[in-house]
C-alpha cells in the first residue's frame, strides 16, 4: 500500500488553530457593470479582500476554465466537477470532456471490441439503438459534437434504427435555446436518413432538472419521469399538456405556450408518436442504450435504474432487458454503470490521501447540491466508504457521515432546485452555523465548505436573486473568518468557477470564462510568506500545494507549485 508521508517545512509550521478552505461556488470576477450580480450586491467583506489584500500580498486571481482545469480548449467554461477535481488533485488531470472528444473524433471508440460487439448485437437482432443525454454545447455534462460523432459512428457501423432521447439544457447554455439544438441534431439525422434504410429520429425528452438528470439521490422523481418517458413511452400529463407530440419542436412550443418564461431545464417530459399515436421510441427487449453524458454525478441514478435487477428507488412501469452502456464509467469504486466504453480520468493521488496518512483531521460541509463535489470530485472521482447518520435538526434534514479516512462529511439537505429562485439564501446560514460549531469543537485541523448560492442561484437567470445570493455568501464568509481568527487559524477564500458575475438580461444562466479570487486571511500573519508571483498562470490546481504549505508541510512532487512563497 502506497504511503503518503509529508515533509515538514523548515520555515513555517502553520498556526495553532485550524485552516479553513471556503469555496464560493459560482462567484467569479467579471466586468463591473449592471449585469454583474457580485458587483451590484452589497458585499463589504469580499470587497475589502479585493481592495486591501493585494497590498498585503495575500491576494491573487486564479484561472478556472479551459486548459487550466483540463478541458479541451480555453473556449470551455469551468464547472464544479473540474474545479473540485483540480482543488483535490493539486494538478490538471485530463478531464472527461477531453477523453470523450478524443475517443470520438479519432474514431478509436468505434474500433474498440466493446463497440463492435455492441453494434453487431443490435444489427444481427434487428434492434434499435437509443441515445439518452444532455443536448447542448455547454461542455459541462456533454457536447452536441460528441452526439453527432456517435450518430455517424452508428451509421458507419450499419445500425439502421436510432432513437434519440434528448435532455434539454437551459442551464449551461441560454435558458430558451433548446430549439436551436433540436434543429441542429435533426438536420444531422436527416442527412443520415437520406441514405438507404436508415431511420434516426427523436423519441422522447424533457428538461434536465425535471427529467432524468438528478444527482446525489436528491429527487428520484426526476429519474422516474425520465424512465417513464424514455423507456416506457409515458410522458408528463397535466391540463393543456397531454405529453404526446409529433415532434420535439411541437412539445417545446406547447410548454412555452403554457408558460412563456419557462427555462428549458424545467420543461416537462414528452414522447414523440407516429401518425397512429404510437410512441416511436419505446424501448424493447434487446435494444441497445447509450447514455452519452461524460460527467458522472447526473449519470449515476439513471444508470442504476437500467443496471439493477433489484432496483427499488421507484416503480419501473416497464423493464425491458436492454443492453445498457455509459459513454464512460461514472463511478469506478461502485462500478456504475456495469458496462461503458471509455475509461474515466485517473486521479491516483489527492490531497485527501496525504492528509489521511499524516493524521490531519478533516471536515467537509455543504448542501446536498454540492456535497458530492466536496467528496466524490474532491477525492479524485472516488466514493469513499462512509457510515451515515440521518436526522432532523429543527427544520433541516441532516446527513452526517464518517469516511474510512480521517474525515467527517456534514450535509444539509437542500430544497428542490426549482424553489431556489424564490429562496436565494438557500441553506447558507445553516451551513455557516454548523461550520462554526465544528470550528469551535477544535476537533478538526482542515475544514472545507462549499457555499452553493452563487452557482445554483446564478443558474436561475434571476439577477435580483443572484444579488441576494452574493450578499448572503458575503455575510457568511465574514462570520466564519472572524471565528477562525479567534481560534488563531487561517482562512482561504476562493471559488471553483464563475457564474453570477454575468447575468445579462434576466435569462443568463451559464457559467463564465472569468477568473476567481484567491485570498488568505491569516490571524497570526507576520510576513512569513507572500503570493508567489513567479507562477505564470495561477489556477485552481495550485491550491492543494498552498493548503499543505499553510498547514506546515512541503508539497508532494506530483503537485503543482504553491501559490505562496516563503520569505
Amino acid at each position: 500500500m502506497k504511503e503518503y508521508r509529508l515533509k515538514k517545512l523548515n520555515k513555517f509550521s502553520g498556526r495553532e488553530g485550524p485552516l479553513i478552505f471556503i469555496i464560493m461556488d459560482g462567484v467569479g470576477l467579471g466586468k463591473k457593470d449592471n449585469n454583474n450580480a457580485f458587483f451590484l450586491a452589497k458585499t463589504p467583506y469580499l470587497d475589502k479582500l479585493q481592495t486591501e489584500w493585494p497590498k498585503k500580498k495575500l491576494y491573487t486571481e486564479l484561472k478556472a476554465h479551459g486548459t487550466a482545469v483540463g478541458l479541451p480548449t480555453d473556449n470551455e467554461m469551468g464547472n464544479s466537477e473540474v474545479g473540485h477535481n483540480a482543488f483535490g488533485a493539486g494538478s490538471v488531470p485530463k478531464q472527461r470532456a477531453t477523453l470523450a472528444k478524443e475517443a470520438i473524433e479519432t474514431k478509436s471508440l468505434f474500433l474498440d471490441q466493446k463497440w463492435i460487439d455492441f453494434s453487431n448485437d443490435i444489427k444481427n437482432n434487428n434492434k434499435k439503438l437509443h441515445f439518452i443525454g444532455l443536448l447542448s454545447d455547454g461542455y459541462v455534462h456533454s457536447h452536441i459534437s460528441h452526439l453527432i460523432g456517435l450518430l455517424y459512428g452508428s451509421r458507419d457501423s450499419g445500425i439502421k434504427k436510432v432513437r434519440l432521447h434528448p435532455l434539454l439544457d437551459g442551464r449551461d447554455v441560454p435558458p430558451q435555446s433548446s430549439l436551436e439544438y433540436i434543429d441542429k441534431i435533426e438536420k444531422e439525422m436527416n442527412k443520415i436518413n437520406s441514405e438507404r434504410d436508415f431511420d434516426y429520429c427523436i423519441a422522447s425528452g424533457g428538461g434536465r432538472m425535471h427529467v432524468t438528470m438528478d444527482r446525489y439521490n436528491s429527487d428520484w422523481e426526476v429519474v422516474r419521469r425520465g424512465w417513464d418517458a424514455h423507456v416506457c413511452g409515458i410522458p408528463d400529463e397535466f391540463p393543456s399538456y397531454e405529453g404526446y407530440f409529433r415532434s420535439a419542436e411541437e412539445a417545446i412550443k406547447k410548454a412555452r405556450e403554457i408558460d412563456p418564461d419557462i427555462s428549458d431545464q424545467y420543461l416537462p417530459s414528452f414522447v414523440v408518436v407516429d401518425e397512429n399515436n404510437i410512441p416511436v421510441g419505446k424501448m424493447e427487449e434487446g435494444d441497445g442504450v447509450i447514455y452519452f453524458n461524460f460527467r458522472g454525478d447526473r449519470a449515476i441514478q439513471i444508470s442504476r435504474a437500467f443496471d439493477e435487477d433489484d432496483f427499488n428507488e421507484f416503480e419501473r412501469k416497464c423493464y425491458p432487458k436492454v443492453n445498457y452502456y455509459g459513454l464512460m464509467e461514472y463511478d469506478e469504486q461502485l462500478g456504475i454503470p456495469k458496462k461503458f466504453f471509455i475509461d474515466p480520468p485517473k486521479i491516483e493521488t489527492t490531497i485527501v490521501d496525504y492528509m489521511d496518512d499524516n493524521n490531519i483531521s478533516q471536515f467537509a460541509i455543504s448542501e446536498t447540491h454540492k456535497i458530492g463535489h466536496l467528496t466524490y470530485f474532491w477525492c479524485g472521482n472516488r466514493d469513499l466508504k462512509v457510515s451515515t447518520e440521518n436526522f432532523i435538526d429543527g427544520e433541516y434534514e441532516i446527513n452526517l457521515s464518517k469516511s474510512s479516512l480521517n474525515e467527517t462529511y456534514f450535509e444539509v439537505v437542500s430544497e428542490p432546485s426549482e424553489l431556489i429562485k424564490e429562496h436565494p439564501k438557500m441553506r447558507a446560514y445553516k451551513i455557516r452555523d454548523e461550520l462554526i460549531k465544528a470550528l469551535n469543537s477544535k476537533k478538526y485541523k482542515f475544514l472545507r465548505v462549499n457555499f452553493a448560492n452563487g452557482d445554483m442561484v446564478g443558474h436561475t437567470g434571476s439577477l435580483s436573486a443572484a444579488i441576494i445570493a452574493a450578499e448572503t455568501v458575503d455575510e457568511c464568509v465574514k462570520e466564519i473568518v472572524e471565528t477562525v481568527n479567534n481560534l488563531n487559524g487561517i482562512t482561504i477564500i476562493t471559488a471553483d468557477h464563475g457564474n453570477l458575475e454575468y447575468m445579462a438580461g434576466n435569462f443568463e444562466t451559464a457559467h463564465t470564462l472569468n477568473p476567481v479570487m484567491f485570498a488568505i486571511v491569516d490571524s497570526g500573519y507576520n510576513n512569513e510568506y507572500m503570493i508567489n508571483n513567479e507562477i505564470r498562470e495561477p489556477a485552481l490546481g495550485n491550491v492543494a500545494a498552498t493548503i499543505l504549505n499553510l498547514l506546515g508541510y512541503e508539497k508532494p512532487d506530483t503537485f503543482l507549485d504553491s501559490l505562496i512563497k516563503f520569505i
